[in-house]
């Protein structure tokens, strides 16, 4: 909705970002807390969840939950993913795999970062650092990413490459001149 009325994206700071994300382990922590010592207040505290608050019941609530789920509509149409990224608990979860992995699964080019910031830029999820790193814990597995490395008409690397130059952190030159 926020594209179709040309909403301005918000962009929130690397590290303010990276400090956000831990709302949705708190999230979890609390859940999963209330979940094992207070079942019954647990029952309350899965209302977090906005689809189950009020989304999925046609928003036929009191209005703090409507209101909660409205404000997370809102913040979601200005910034990518709001509640995913900051407040779910299932996001948790799932970061969890990144942050535990034992391996980076997903290719990166000596140039990625340095000077190309193409995946970073393209990235919804903010999950490419600046030095071209992929933050595993932000990252949704959406390998828009992969595809832009994969594809020579998306890649600059690629690109430069099919024209016979190179692109390196101080500038393109020709391949095997060196300048």
């Amino acid at each position: 909705m926020g594209r179709r009325l040309h909403l301005p994206r918000l962009h929130i700071p690397l590290a303010i970002a990276k400090r956000l994300e831990w709302g949705r382990y708190v999230a979890l922590a609390v859940l999963a807390g209330a979940a094992l010592f207070l079942p019954r207040q647990g029952e309350s505290l899965n209302e977090l969840e906005p689809f189950k608050t009020a989304i999925t019941v046609g928003f036929d609530r009191s209005w703090p939950f409507v209101a909660y789920a409205v404000a997370l509509l809102a913040a979601s149409a200005f910034y990518y993913k709001f509640f995913c990224r900051f407040i779910c608990p299932l996001g948790a979860v799932m970061s969890l795999g990144g942050r535990l992995r034992r391996f980076d699964w997903l290719t990166r080019r000596v140039e990625c970062g340095k000077p190309c910031q193409s995946c970073k830029a393209k990235c919804a999820y903010d999950a490419i650092e600046p030095t071209g790193e992929i933050r595993y814990d932000a990252c949704f597995q959406c390998l828009d990413c992969v595809g832009i490395y994969h594809d020579d008409k998306r890649c600059p690397v690629l690109l430069y490459e099919k024209k016979g130059k190179v692109l390196t952190p101080k500038g393109v030159f020709n391949a095997g001149t060196g300048g």
